[in-house]
C-alpha cells in the first residue's frame, strides 16, 4: 500500500516500502540525515502510520520523499468523490497506458486529518515547507522567455546587470546545494551578503507591478489607453519582478536549509525556521498573486483589443508589433507564472448563453468581445437586444450572469469593448414585464437606486420573440428581493387605532 499525506494543496509526502517507478518523486534533499529522520518519525506518528508499524505492518514508516500533484489531478480530486476507509481516501495509481499499478491512500490537505497532522508535528512542519520550496525551484521553470527578456533588458538597462547577477548567483547556489546534498557554509557564503540587493530589486519591481495593477483598476477606456501606451513597460516590469522575486525566494529557502543543518541548536531553530518559512511563503504568495493578476488582466485586455475595430498594432521600443504578438507575449508570461504557482493555466471559455433574445442569432463578434470584457469565471446566462427608453432611444445589450446584470450601448460594446453599467442581482427589488399591442414589450427593472425601463423592437411582440423576452423577464424576476433592512411598518397597516386629532 502506498500512502500519501498531503501537507499543502498539491504536495504530499510519500510513505511506501519502495518508491513506485512510475511516480515522479522529489527526494528529500539539502536536509541532514538526522533532520530528515526526525521529521519522518514525527509525520508518521502524527498520521497514524507509526501506529500501523507498531502493530506489525512492515515498512509502514518508510518515507520516500515528496510528490507534487499536477493542477489537473487536483481538479479531478475536487470533482470526484473518493472511497474512504479509516479516515483515509482510497484510490489507485495508474501507468501511462491506464493500467492500475498501485493502490494508494491519501490524507488530503483540505481534510481535518491533515490539519491535525500539521498541528501535531508543530514547528517541524517548517522543515516540510522547506523541502516543498526547494522542490518548486526548478531550472526548467526559471528559463527566461526570450522576447520579454529582451524587452526587460532594453527598458531597464540600468538594473539589468544587477538583476541578472542575482539571478545567476542564487541559481548557482541551488545547483551547488543539490550537488553537495546540503546547504553548507560554503554554499551559503555566496548569497549571505546579497540580502540588501535582493530586497532592493524585489521592492523596485514589485512597486512597478503594483503601479500597473492600480492603473488597470479603472474603467475600460482608461485600461485600454494605459495598455496601448505602456504594453512594453508592463511586460518588462512583470518579467523583472519574476526574476527579482525568484532570486529573493531562492535565497530565503537556502537560508532556511542552512539553518536546519545546525543540529546543536535544533530546538530553538525549529521556532526560527517556522518564522522564516511562514514569512517567506506569505510574502512570496502575495507577490506571485500580484504578478499573476496583472498578467491575467493584461492578456485579457490585449485579447479584447484584438477583437475590436481599429489599430492592429501596439508601440514597442524598436518598432510597432501586431496586437497578436502582444497577446502571445502576455500569454507566455501568464502561463509561466501559472506553472510557478502550480495552478492550471486557464482562459475564459467562449460564451454560449442559453437564452438569447434577438430577432436573429446573436452576432458572433459581440460574444467574442464580451468573452474578454466580462469578469472572470462568470457564465453569460442571457443576452438581449433592447432599447434604453429615453427621450432619444438607444440600442443596447442587456446581459445576465449568476451574480449581476449589465446594460451597455451597442456601440460601446462593439467599438470600445465597454460594459457601461453593471448591477448586482441582489439589488433587484421589482421586475415588471408588460406586453403592448402591435409593439414590442416593456421591461421595467427597479433596483435599490434606479428605475430602469427597457423596450424591445416589434419582432419581440409575438411568437418566439415574445416567448424569449418573457422568459428574460422571469429570469430577472427570480432575483427580486426586499431585504429586511429596507422593510417598513406603519400602525395604520398593522391594526393600530387611529386617534382623533384635537383642534
Amino acid at each position: 500500500m502506498v500512502s500519501l499525506v498531503e501537507i499543502e494543496l498539491g504536495v504530499a509526502v510519500l510513505f511506501a516500502d519502495h518508491a513506485p517507478d512510475d511516480l515522479k518523486l522529489i527526494p528529500f534533499e539539502m536536509l541532514s540525515a538526522q533532520t530528515t529522520q526526525r521529521l519522518a518519525d514525527k509525520l508518521a506518528m502524527a498520521s497514524g502510520l507509526g501506529n500501523l508499524a507498531a502493530q506489525g505492518i512492515q515498512n509502514a514508516m518508510d518515507v520516500q520523499g515528496l510528490v507534487r500533484l499536477a493542477p489537473e489531478t487536483l481538479e479531478a480530486l475536487n470533482t470526484a468523490q473518493p472511497m474512504t476507509s479509516g479516515g483515509w481516501n482510497l484510490g489507485s495509481l495508474v501507468t501511462s497506458d491506464g493500467k492500475i499499478a498501485h493502490s494508494v491512500r491519501w490524507a488530503p490537505a483540505t481534510g481535518a486529518q491533515s490539519v491535525g497532522i500539521l498541528a501535531a508535528i508543530g514547528p517541524a512542519a517548517a522543515l516540510l515547507a522547506i523541502q516543498v520550496q526547494l522542490a518548486s525551484i526548478s531550472r526548467r521553470l526559471d528559463e527566461n522567455i526570450e522576447l520579454t527578456r529582451d524587452v526587460l533588458r532594453a527598458l531597464h538597462e540600468d538594473q539589468w546587470a544587477t538583476l541578472l547577477g542575482l539571478h545567476e548567483t542564487t541559481m548557482r547556489a541551488v545547483r551547488e546545494a543539490e550537488a553537495a546534498g546540503a546547504v553548507n557554509d560554503h554554499v551559503f557564503a555566496s548569497i549571505a551578503t546579497k540580502d540588501a540587493d535582493l530586497r532592493k530589486q524585489r521592492h523596485l519591481f514589485m512597486s512597478l507591478v503594483r503601479g500597473h495593477i492600480k492603473a488597470l483598476d479603472t474603467d475600460s477606456a482608461t485600461r485600454r489607453a494605459h495598455i496601448q501606451k505602456n504594453i512594453e513597460q508592463i511586460l518588462a516590469d512583470s518579467h523583472g519582478m519574476l526574476m527579482a522575486e525568484w532570486s529573493w525566494y531562492r535565497a530565503q529557502v537556502l537560508r532556511a536549509g542552512h539553518i536546519s543543518r545546525d543540529e546543536a541548536s535544533a530546538v530553538e531553530n525549529e521556532r526560527l525556521l517556522a518564522e522564516v518559512v511562514a514569512e517567506t511563503e506569505r510574502e512570496h504568495t502575495r507577490a506571485m498573486t500580484d504578478v499573476a493578476d496583472l498578467l491575467a488582466g493584461l492578456e485579457r485586455q490585449c485579447r479584447l483589443i484584438a477583437e475590436l475595430p481599429g489599430e492592429r498594432s501596439l508601440p514597442f521600443t524598436t518598432k510597432r508589433r501586431s496586437i497578436r504578438d502582444a497577446v502571445a507575449m502576455a500569454a507566455a508570461l501568464a502561463e509561466r507564472v501559472a506553472e510557478l504557482r502550480n495552478v492550471a493555466y486557464t482562459r475564459p471559455v467562449p460564451l454560449d448563453p442559453p437564452l438569447a433574445v434577438f430577432s436573429e442569432a446573436v452576432p458572433e463578434e459581440v460574444l467574442r468581445i464580451l468573452r474578454w470584457a466580462m469578469r472572470d469565471e462568470e457564465p453569460l446566462l442571457a443576452i438581449a437586444d433592447v432599447n434604453i427608453d429615453r427621450l432619444v432611444g438607444e440600442n443596447a445589450y442587456l446581459g445576465v450572469t449568476p451574480e449581476r446584470f449589465f446594460i451597455s450601448a451597442q456601440n460601446a460594446v462593439r467599438k470600445q469593448g465597454a460594459i457601461e453599467r453593471e448591477f448586482p442581482l441582489s439589488d433587484v427589488r421589482y421586475v415588471r414585464f408588460r406586453e403592448r399591442d402591435k409593439r414590442g414589450p416593456v421591461l421595467d427593472i427597479i433596483t435599490m437606486e434606479e428605475n430602469i425601463r427597457l423596450t424591445f423592437d416589434d419582432w419581440a411582440g409575438n411568437g418566439q420573440g415574445l416567448e424569449d423576452a418573457s422568459r428574460l423577464g422571469n429570469l430577472l424576476a427570480a432575483a427580486m428581493d426586499l431585504p429586511e433592512s429596507e422593510r417598513r411598518t406603519d400602525p395604520l397597516l398593522s391594526g393600530g387605532s387611529l386617534l382623533p386629532i384635537s383642534s
